[in-house]
């Protein structure tokens, strides 16, 4: 048992650690097909909460623009696939309330084949800056 006890505690201090960070479900998208609807919800969420949970911030958007790495203006929307936008979402598993996890959902039908690299834009709750968390993505549609 003394064994088990300190092998115990170690996982336990690594718990919090790991629930700090932001998580994107799901972790990559699947392939979608020309001219048949195409539909994803993206649960974005930080100890399976809403990320602005339990903090004073005003707006909470998850998008395909927002401030890169170098506090620059980033425009991703374009790079989408033809026919498909990213939308605020909400449903029974989604915010509000902040209890639940943010969403997006990536939907339309696609008009070309291709394969599609784009970043969405999450803000950062832990800064005040106008920074934001990215985080990328890849469609690939089929003819």
């Amino acid at each position: 048992m003394r064994r088990f006890l300190p092998v115990v505690a170690a996982s336990a201090l690594l718990v919090p650690a790991a629930a700090s960070g932001l998580v994107f479900k799901p972790s990559s998208l699947p392939a979608a097909k020309v001219g048949v609807r195409y539909q994803v919800v993206i649960h974005v969420s930080q100890g399976g909460h809403h990320p602005a949970l339990g903090r004073d911030f005003p707006s909470y958007t998850i998008d395909c623009f927002g401030a890169d790495s170098g506090g620059g203006f980033m425009d991703d929307c374009k790079r989408l696939p033809p026919g498909l936008k990213l939308k605020e979402y909400s449903d029974p598993t989604c915010a509000p309330p902040l209890e639940k996890p943010a969403c997006v959902v990536i939907a339309g039908t696609p008009r070309k084949a291709g394969r599609y690299t784009f970043r969405i834009s999450v803000p950062n709750v832990g800064s005040a800056s106008v920074l934001g968390i990215l985080r990328k993505y890849t469609i690939v549609v089929r003819s």
